[in-house]
Protein backbone atom coordinates (compact mmCIF):
# COMPACT_ATOMS: atom_id res chain seq x y z
CA UNK A 1 0.00 0.00 0.00
CA UNK A 2 2.79 2.28 1.02
CA UNK A 3 4.62 1.01 -2.23
CA UNK A 4 1.53 1.72 -4.37
CA UNK A 5 0.77 5.12 -2.65
CA UNK A 6 4.50 6.35 -3.15
CA UNK A 7 4.48 4.94 -6.96
CA UNK A 8 1.05 6.66 -7.44
CA UNK A 9 0.80 9.53 -5.11
CA UNK A 10 0.71 12.17 -7.89
CA UNK A 11 -1.95 10.35 -10.08
CA UNK A 12 -4.02 9.96 -7.22
CA UNK A 13 -4.04 13.36 -6.01
CA UNK A 14 -5.17 14.41 -9.30
CA UNK A 15 -7.71 11.80 -9.67
CA UNK A 16 -8.91 12.68 -6.42
CA UNK A 17 -8.76 17.04 -7.66
CA UNK A 18 -10.80 15.92 -10.46
CA UNK A 19 -13.48 14.29 -8.90
CA UNK A 20 -13.75 16.53 -5.81
CA UNK A 21 -14.18 19.81 -8.58
CA UNK A 22 -16.76 17.61 -10.32
CA UNK A 23 -18.55 17.13 -7.09
CA UNK A 24 -17.90 20.66 -5.85
CA UNK A 25 -19.22 22.08 -9.90
CA UNK A 26 -22.06 19.22 -9.83
CA UNK A 27 -23.54 20.82 -6.38
CA UNK A 28 -22.61 24.41 -7.11
CA UNK A 29 -23.51 24.77 -10.20
CA UNK A 30 -25.57 21.93 -12.16
CA UNK A 31 -27.67 21.54 -8.86
CA UNK A 32 -28.84 25.31 -8.89
CA UNK A 33 -29.32 25.44 -12.47
CA UNK A 34 -31.33 22.60 -13.28
CA UNK A 35 -33.55 23.74 -9.64
CA UNK A 36 -33.61 26.93 -11.54
CA UNK A 37 -34.48 25.72 -15.16
CA UNK A 38 -37.24 23.87 -13.32
CA UNK A 39 -38.48 26.79 -11.67
CA UNK A 40 -38.23 28.84 -15.27
CA UNK A 41 -40.14 26.02 -16.67
CA UNK A 42 -42.81 25.75 -14.45
CA UNK A 43 -43.34 29.65 -14.44
CA UNK A 44 -43.66 29.59 -17.91
CA UNK A 45 -46.42 26.87 -17.89
CA UNK A 46 -48.22 28.89 -15.22
CA UNK A 47 -47.97 31.96 -17.25
CA UNK A 48 -49.01 30.38 -20.25
CA UNK A 49 -52.15 28.82 -18.69
CA UNK A 50 -53.07 32.38 -17.05
CA UNK A 51 -52.78 33.70 -20.34
CA UNK A 52 -55.12 31.54 -21.76
CA UNK A 53 -57.50 31.93 -18.61
CA UNK A 54 -57.08 35.75 -19.77
CA UNK A 55 -57.46 35.70 -23.44
CA UNK A 56 -60.68 33.28 -22.48
CA UNK A 57 -61.98 35.92 -20.14
CA UNK A 58 -61.60 39.03 -22.95
CA UNK A 59 -58.03 40.22 -21.68
CA UNK A 60 -55.85 40.78 -25.00
CA UNK A 61 -52.84 39.61 -25.59
CA UNK A 62 -49.52 41.82 -25.78
CA UNK A 63 -49.49 41.57 -29.73
CA UNK A 64 -53.06 42.24 -29.38
CA UNK A 65 -52.45 45.53 -27.52
CA UNK A 66 -49.22 46.64 -29.93
CA UNK A 67 -51.70 46.13 -32.77
CA UNK A 68 -54.31 48.32 -30.79
CA UNK A 69 -51.76 50.49 -30.05
CA UNK A 70 -50.58 51.58 -33.77
CA UNK A 71 -54.38 51.85 -34.82
CA UNK A 72 -55.21 53.60 -31.73
CA UNK A 73 -51.90 56.38 -33.14
CA UNK A 74 -52.86 56.08 -36.56
CA UNK A 75 -56.20 57.37 -35.40
CA UNK A 76 -55.03 60.07 -33.73
CA UNK A 77 -53.74 61.53 -37.40
CA UNK A 78 -56.83 60.39 -39.04
CA UNK A 79 -58.54 62.79 -36.70
CA UNK A 80 -56.11 65.89 -36.58
CA UNK A 81 -56.64 65.84 -40.32
CA UNK A 82 -60.29 65.90 -40.41
CA UNK A 83 -60.63 68.24 -38.04
CA UNK A 84 -58.59 70.80 -40.27
CA UNK A 85 -61.06 69.58 -43.04
CA UNK A 86 -64.52 69.84 -41.57
CA UNK A 87 -63.76 72.67 -38.85
CA UNK A 88 -65.46 75.95 -39.37
CA UNK A 89 -63.05 79.07 -37.86
CA UNK A 90 -65.70 80.96 -36.12
CA UNK A 91 -65.05 85.07 -36.88
CA UNK A 92 -63.96 86.27 -33.69
CA UNK A 93 -66.81 88.83 -33.61
CA UNK A 94 -69.03 85.67 -32.70
CA UNK A 95 -67.11 84.82 -29.75
CA UNK A 96 -68.10 86.32 -26.50
CA UNK A 97 -66.63 88.73 -24.66
CA UNK A 98 -64.92 88.68 -21.62
CA UNK A 99 -66.47 91.87 -19.74
CA UNK A 100 -69.74 91.19 -21.41
CA UNK A 101 -72.62 88.96 -21.58
CA UNK A 102 -73.48 86.59 -24.03
CA UNK A 103 -77.51 87.35 -24.62
CA UNK A 104 -76.03 91.18 -25.22
CA UNK A 105 -73.55 90.63 -27.19
CA UNK A 106 -75.80 88.61 -29.33
CA UNK A 107 -78.39 91.29 -29.47
CA UNK A 108 -76.29 93.66 -30.05
CA UNK A 109 -73.96 91.55 -33.01
CA UNK A 110 -77.88 90.42 -34.72
CA UNK A 111 -79.12 93.83 -35.39
CA UNK A 112 -75.93 95.11 -36.98
CA UNK A 113 -75.44 91.94 -39.07
CA UNK A 114 -78.87 91.55 -40.08
CA UNK A 115 -78.56 94.81 -41.67
CA UNK A 116 -74.91 94.18 -43.10
CA UNK A 117 -76.70 91.10 -44.62
CA UNK A 118 -80.23 92.71 -46.12
CA UNK A 119 -77.89 95.33 -47.49
CA UNK A 120 -75.83 93.11 -49.57
CA UNK A 121 -78.91 90.73 -50.67
CA UNK A 122 -80.43 94.19 -51.69
CA UNK A 123 -77.50 95.63 -53.45
CA UNK A 124 -77.15 91.87 -55.29
CA UNK A 125 -81.17 92.16 -56.23
CA UNK A 126 -81.60 89.36 -54.31
CA UNK A 127 -85.12 89.00 -51.74
CA UNK A 128 -83.97 88.56 -48.31
CA UNK A 129 -86.26 86.96 -45.16
CA UNK A 130 -87.87 89.15 -42.56
CA UNK A 131 -85.66 87.64 -40.29
CA UNK A 132 -83.40 84.54 -39.34
CA UNK A 133 -85.45 82.37 -36.57
CA UNK A 134 -83.19 83.50 -33.80
CA UNK A 135 -85.32 85.24 -31.54
CA UNK A 136 -85.28 83.18 -28.54
CA UNK A 137 -81.89 84.12 -26.78
CA UNK A 138 -81.00 84.05 -23.26
CA UNK A 139 -78.52 83.77 -21.11
CA UNK A 140 -77.96 80.37 -21.08
CA UNK A 141 -77.78 79.36 -25.05
CA UNK A 142 -76.08 82.94 -25.84
CA UNK A 143 -72.60 81.82 -26.82
CA UNK A 144 -74.49 78.82 -29.00
CA UNK A 145 -76.80 81.11 -30.38
CA UNK A 146 -73.69 83.25 -31.88
CA UNK A 147 -72.40 80.40 -33.11
CA UNK A 148 -75.38 79.76 -35.22
CA UNK A 149 -75.64 83.57 -35.93
CA UNK A 150 -72.12 83.24 -37.94
CA UNK A 151 -73.52 79.75 -39.83
CA UNK A 152 -76.58 82.33 -40.92
CA UNK A 153 -74.24 84.82 -42.07
CA UNK A 154 -72.14 82.29 -43.75
CA UNK A 155 -75.33 80.48 -45.31
CA UNK A 156 -76.24 84.12 -46.87
CA UNK A 157 -73.01 85.11 -48.35
CA UNK A 158 -72.69 81.79 -49.91
CA UNK A 159 -76.32 82.44 -51.60
CA UNK A 160 -75.51 86.10 -52.26
CA UNK A 161 -72.32 85.38 -53.76
CA UNK A 162 -74.11 82.31 -56.06
CA UNK A 163 -76.81 85.34 -57.21
CA UNK A 164 -79.75 83.09 -56.49
CA UNK A 165 -82.87 85.11 -57.01
CA UNK A 166 -84.51 84.89 -53.80
CA UNK A 167 -83.81 83.85 -50.01
CA UNK A 168 -87.14 83.10 -48.99
CA UNK A 169 -86.79 81.46 -45.34
CA UNK A 170 -83.45 81.62 -43.32
CA UNK A 171 -84.17 79.23 -39.79
CA UNK A 172 -80.63 79.68 -37.64
CA UNK A 173 -82.28 77.22 -35.18
CA UNK A 174 -82.73 74.23 -37.49
CA UNK A 175 -80.08 71.28 -37.97
CA UNK A 176 -78.84 69.91 -34.87
CA UNK A 177 -81.45 71.13 -32.80
CA UNK A 178 -84.54 72.63 -34.38
CA UNK A 179 -87.23 74.32 -32.72
CA UNK A 180 -88.99 70.55 -32.31
CA UNK A 181 -85.94 69.45 -30.33
CA UNK A 182 -84.80 72.34 -28.31
CA UNK A 183 -81.09 73.09 -28.24
CA UNK A 184 -77.96 71.49 -30.37
CA UNK A 185 -77.44 67.38 -29.11
CA UNK A 186 -74.01 67.19 -28.15
CA UNK A 187 -71.60 64.05 -27.49
CA UNK A 188 -68.64 63.34 -25.88
CA UNK A 189 -67.13 64.11 -29.21
CA UNK A 190 -69.39 66.15 -31.56
CA UNK A 191 -71.66 68.77 -31.37
CA UNK A 192 -74.08 69.76 -34.72
CA UNK A 193 -75.07 73.71 -34.63
CA UNK A 194 -76.61 73.97 -37.77
CA UNK A 195 -79.38 76.48 -40.37
CA UNK A 196 -81.69 75.78 -42.61
CA UNK A 197 -82.67 77.86 -46.10
CA UNK A 198 -85.17 77.60 -48.69
CA UNK A 199 -84.10 79.66 -51.67
CA UNK A 200 -84.45 79.86 -55.47
CA UNK A 201 -82.37 80.43 -58.36
CA UNK A 202 -80.89 78.77 -61.39
CA UNK A 203 -79.19 75.71 -61.93
CA UNK A 204 -75.77 76.85 -61.79
CA UNK A 205 -76.59 79.15 -58.88
CA UNK A 206 -78.26 76.27 -56.93
CA UNK A 207 -75.37 74.36 -57.92
CA UNK A 208 -73.09 77.27 -56.44
CA UNK A 209 -74.71 77.09 -53.19
CA UNK A 210 -74.25 73.57 -52.63
CA UNK A 211 -70.66 73.31 -53.10
CA UNK A 212 -69.86 76.95 -51.64
CA UNK A 213 -71.28 76.03 -48.40
CA UNK A 214 -68.33 73.12 -48.45
CA UNK A 215 -65.82 75.70 -48.54
CA UNK A 216 -62.74 74.17 -46.36
CA UNK A 217 -61.98 76.83 -43.35
CA UNK A 218 -65.63 77.97 -43.11
CA UNK A 219 -67.00 74.40 -43.81
CA UNK A 220 -70.98 72.90 -43.16
CA UNK A 221 -71.65 69.85 -43.42
CA UNK A 222 -74.72 69.52 -45.83
CA UNK A 223 -77.10 67.34 -44.01
CA UNK A 224 -80.47 67.59 -46.67
CA UNK A 225 -81.37 68.88 -49.55
CA UNK A 226 -84.06 68.84 -51.73
CA UNK A 227 -84.39 70.88 -55.13
CA UNK A 228 -87.45 71.20 -57.76
CA UNK A 229 -87.80 72.65 -60.93
CA UNK A 230 -92.10 73.74 -61.24
CA UNK A 231 -91.83 74.69 -64.80
CA UNK A 232 -90.12 72.55 -67.05
CA UNK A 233 -89.31 75.49 -69.53
CA UNK A 234 -87.72 78.07 -66.89
CA UNK A 235 -84.17 77.31 -65.25
CA UNK A 236 -85.66 78.04 -62.01
CA UNK A 237 -85.66 75.73 -59.18
CA UNK A 238 -87.13 75.70 -55.61
CA UNK A 239 -84.51 74.54 -53.50
CA UNK A 240 -83.72 73.73 -50.08
CA UNK A 241 -80.67 73.19 -47.29
CA UNK A 242 -79.66 72.72 -43.74
CA UNK A 243 -76.46 72.89 -42.82
CA UNK A 244 -74.06 72.31 -39.89
CA UNK A 245 -71.67 73.83 -38.43
CA UNK A 246 -69.52 70.42 -36.62
CA UNK A 247 -67.99 71.27 -33.34
CA UNK A 248 -65.24 68.11 -32.44
CA UNK A 249 -63.81 68.29 -29.45
CA UNK A 250 -60.62 66.43 -30.40
CA UNK A 251 -59.55 65.51 -26.93
CA UNK A 252 -62.35 64.06 -25.53
CA UNK A 253 -62.38 61.79 -28.64
CA UNK A 254 -58.43 60.67 -28.31
CA UNK A 255 -59.19 60.15 -24.31
CA UNK A 256 -61.77 57.74 -25.49
CA UNK A 257 -59.18 56.11 -27.55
Amino acid sequence: MDYFWKEHKKFVIAVGAGFLGLLLYRSFVLVPLGIAADQAKSKLQREKQELKVRMANGVPSEDSLRLARASRDRTKQSLASLIKDVEFKSPDKFRKPDRENAKTHFESLSIDLYKELHQKAVNAKIAYPANVGLDSVNDDNGAEYLLRLAVVEQLSLVAIAAEVEKIEVLDGLAGGGSRDEGPAKKSPFLTKVGAFMKFSGKAESVFKVLHGVQKKGLYLAVTSFEAQRDDQTKDLFLASITVSMLRVDEKASLEAK
